[in-house]
């Protein structure tokens, strides 16, 4: 994986995009419901990063994000779900637990 890319925050603060200088190379969207509770809505890679870390990168930076704020985490799209069920590390902020 390109050590290059970097993870910032949404001017809207409605998720974070994943660039390598100034071009966007991945997304991930959320909701902010409530004080406690964050849905990933939605999560999108360039097909040249599809197996790279990115993806979950993505994911990493809203799962801090609801570490941060005390928050639990709803994933309603497939792609950051399927993130969720692969790291146990991000249990702490699922909302909804998984039988393993």
């Amino acid at each position: 994986m390109p050590q290059d890319i970097e993870y910032d925050e949404l001017e809207n603060g409605r998720g974070f995009w994943a660039h390598r200088g100034d071009m966007q190379i991945g997304e991930i969207n959320i909701a902010i419901v409530g004080a406690n509770r964050l849905i990933i809505e939605s999560t999108r890679v360039d097909s040249e990063y599809d197996n790279t870390d990115v993806c979950k990168n993505l994911v990493r930076c809203v799962v801090e994000l609801a570490r941060a704020g005390g928050r639990k985490i709803l994933c309603l799209c497939p792609r950051a779900q399927s993130v969720f069920n692969h790291c146990p590390e991000f249990d702490d902020v699922r909302l909804i637990q998984m039988a393993r």
